[in-house]
């Protein structure tokens, strides 16, 4: 039970649900199912126990002020991930892999634990690392994390890529600069941005796709392979298909693409 005051803070009724969840498959072509509902709740119950405000309130705000809607967006779209999620797909990253998008980067892990792998064999490449949370790029591109968030990571690479804090840092790493560097931190939106102005080796768009409906997959999937050079290969993530869409893309393995 969250509380302002002495007052319990409001579920949304069915109204209020359908307004925030269209909103959000606008904005950012997450689907919000009923079945979403008590997630939504979960996530906006914070903003307004802060704001000490009620959902009838709060509609009206995310309506009329532009930084709330980005703080509602964050909310929404901020998602679990944990470095060398899923690394298999790494094989296909070798040193002609010099330009990387990584579209959908959350707080990071994700494009520095690529910028590790390229360089533990052997060359640097350009990473551009995109989310369309604000707090999830601020995270990475402060590149500190907790020490019981870095359990994947290979013990060597610890050592080699990563400092320890100290004082009120203990508890924590960074990554150095050899591997802070390759990285560029923009935000992005998939459904609304231009696409960038160069083109790409590689690129991932891994566990977004799964919170969109077939028309947002597709249109994404077309969008982004456009910048995708030819013989480029498209990684999504282990739980997500392009089955059933219309794309200019190969099947390699699963969660692998090929542009042709």
């Amino acid at each position: 039970m969250t509380i302002i005051g002495n007052s319990t803070i409001q579920k949304l009724n069915d109204a209020q649900f359908k307004k925030l969840s269209n909103f959000v498959y606008k904005e950012i072509g997450i689907k919000l199912t009923e079945q979403k509902r008590e997630l939504l709740n979960a996530r906006i119950s914070k903003r307004m126990q802060k704001l000490g405000i009620q959902p009838k309130k709060y509609l009206v705000l995310v309506d009329s002020d532009a930084n709330e809607r980005e703080k509602f967006l964050d909310a929404i779209s901020t998602n679990h991930t944990f470095f060398f999620r899923e690394s298999k797909a790494f094989k296909f990253l070798d040193a002609s892999c010099r330009d990387i998008w990584c579209a959908a980067s959350s707080s990071g892990e994700e494009p520095y634990s690529l910028a590790i792998h390229c360089m533990n064999i052997g060359f640097q490449p350009s990473i551009l690392a995109t989310d369309i949370s604000d707090e999830s790029l601020a995270k990475g591109e402060n590149a500190i994390y907790p020490v019981k968030a870095t359990g994947n990571i290979p013990k060597q690479f610890l050592r080699a890529y990563f400092q320890k804090g100290s004082a009120k840092w203990d508890g924590y790493v960074r990554l150095k600069n050899t591997i802070k560097n390759m990285v560029n931190f923009r935000k992005f939106n998939l459904l609304k941005d231009n696409l960038p102005s160069k083109t790409f080796d590689i690129l991932f768009c891994r566990n977004v796709m799964i919170y969109f409906d077939n028309p947002t997959r597709e249109y994404v999937v077309n969008k982004l392979s456009r910048v995708l050079k030819k013989g480029g290969y498209f990684i999504i993530g282990g739980a997500e298909s392009l089955n059933g869409l219309n794309h200019n893309l190969e099947y390699i393995e699963p969660s692998v693409y090929k542009k042709y």
